[in-house]
């Protein structure tokens, strides 16, 4: 059997009735050239695709009180159907109207009796296009898993052949019984106090290191004090969710006259975006923001299917007026978070996931949100910024092609707001998912990013910004 990593339980522990634990990726295809496209070739091509993607069919077997972390076993009644929902888009079916359902299918946590995912498909779109949406839970896969996971459910080319299954598909292993999962609990159980002890240690050092490496440099991001924004507050299970795209050859355009890295001008158009927002609703606080950014700690080579990430904090400097100087510092900052992490990695420390069973966190979580302390507590972070490269080449799905990949992911306790972005081809699809009852306007938000690209290819004297083709046709 499978037990789940310290870091997948965690995903687990955290989900409330108000933090969903799911991602989203949602794909808009073009089935102009391929006459013979329908709903029954998309459901045979996934169930065909089924056994490159063994995960898909697990699902959670829990230890008897939430003693131990659960572990995966096979699904041995698993049912493709299950998973698979079939819906029409209002007319005219356009980028807000998708959006409308992809808010509603974020907006309820998955089935735990059967494996953790759900492929939607949605048709009525514009132009005769067709979306399809893949939602899983975190403890599944993290976003590069799942953007990874396209290479499997997509082809290179229209007619693509179905590809050689795999000899040794990886498996979850047998089944145990509740009582040989209690058994095997009571020993690490008896454990807890001394690794509890032995967390507090090493998170002492890691606080130590953290301390000692911000006094060295001064573009830290703040650990406490962050400024507030009306989006970090108590957060309800609504969701709504938006999107837009600008040009990736206008960021390397970016990157290169300011000699910055990608995700530095990704962070400096998210910032200059949420700059404009908050100034538009004379909300704009004068301590700059701060962005969590996940990063991927998997190994060049490894495409596991698994939860391979880290965090580190950057500041967005929204403080800073010219676009041109923010971008600069945001850089500085980037550079001085990474150091920061790898720092603060270097002294090792188990997930708090793999320290204290379930059922203490259960408890513990449960306990904070019941009372409203969870969404009481100060925030660590003003919003995510995560930046998920995506196939540079284009891909197909059941003959269709993919025009745009748009992601919609987690928003949490005093964070009501997540930026995703994907790369496709030459195109940056972003996605943006927030609770309504804090961010009603999120469009009014979403369209603000091609402005920022815009004021950084003006700041860097590069021309107009180049024009991205609609993926809705």
């Amino acid at each position: 059997m499978q037990r789940l990593s310290g870091s997948d339980a965690l995903f687990l522990s955290l989900e409330t009735p108000s933090w969903h634990q799911h991602i989203a990726g949602m794909t808009i295809l073009d089935p102009t050239d391929c006459e013979d496209f329908s709903f029954a070739k998309a459901v045979a091509r996934i169930e065909e695709r089924m056994d490159l993607t063994p995960k898909f069919r697990w699902k959670l077997k829990t230890v008897p009180f939430d003693l131990d972390r659960p572990v995966w076993i096979e699904d041995l009644d698993f049912d493709l159907h299950r998973h698979i929902r079939r819906v029409g888009v209002p007319r005219p079916g356009g980028r807000r109207e998708v959006a409308e359902m992809l808010s509603e299918i974020m907006a309820y946590p998955l089935d735990r009796s059967i494996p953790l995912w759900q492929w939607w498909y949605l048709e009525g779109l514009s132009n005769d296009r067709v979306a399809m949406v893949l939602k899983f839970h975190h403890c599944l896969l993290d976003g590069v898993a799942g953007a990874s996971l396209a290479t499997v459910l997509m082809d290179l080319e229209p007619d693509a052949p179905t590809p050689q299954m795999p000899d040794d598909a990886e498996v979850a292993g047998r089944e145990p019984s509740s009582w040989e999962l209690l058994m095997r609990s009571a020993v690490p159980n008896l454990r807890t106090p001394l690794r509890l002890a032995r967390y507090g240690g090493e998170a002492a050092r890691r606080g130590i290191t953290m301390f000692g490496y911000r006094r060295s440099t001064e573009d830290n991001a703040p650990i406490v004090g962050l400024p507030k924004t009306r989006w970090n507050a108590k957060i309800g299970p609504r969701r709504s969710c938006a999107f837009v795209s600008v040009s990736m050859d206008d960021i390397k355009a970016i990157k290169k006259a300011f000699d910055v890295k990608v995700n530095d001008v990704v962070l400096a158009i998210s910032a200059g975006a949420l700059r404009s927002y908050l100034e538009s609703h004379d909300e704009l606080p004068e301590a700059p923001l701060v962005a969590g950014v996940p990063i991927s700690t998997r190994a060049a080579g490894d495409d596991s299917m698994s939860n391979q990430i880290a965090n580190m904090s950057v500041s967005l400097s929204t403080d800073i007026e010219d676009p041109a100087e923010r971008l600069k510092q945001i850089n500085l900052n980037s550079q001085s978070a990474k150091g920061m992490t790898e720092a603060m990695r270097a002294r090792s420390i188990q997930s708090i996931g793999e320290t204290a069973p379930p059922l203490m966190l259960n408890l513990a979580v449960r306990a904070l949100h019941g009372s409203g302390v969870l969404g009481a507590v100060p925030t660590v972070m003003n919003t995510v910024v995560s930046n998920v490269p995506g196939p540079p080449f284009p891909i197909y799905f059941a003959g269709a092609r993919a025009t745009g990949i748009y992601p919609g992911s987690i928003i949490m306790e005093t964070m009501g707001l997540n930026i995703t972005v994907l790369s496709y081809i030459d195109r940056l699809d972003i996605g943006l998912a927030a609770d309504p009852e804090l961010i009603p306007d999120l469009w009014d938000m979403a369209d603000l990013f091609p402005k920022s690209l815009a004021d950084l290819m003006k700041a860097g004297d590069l021309g107009e910004p180049t024009e991205v083709a609609d993926a809705f046709g």
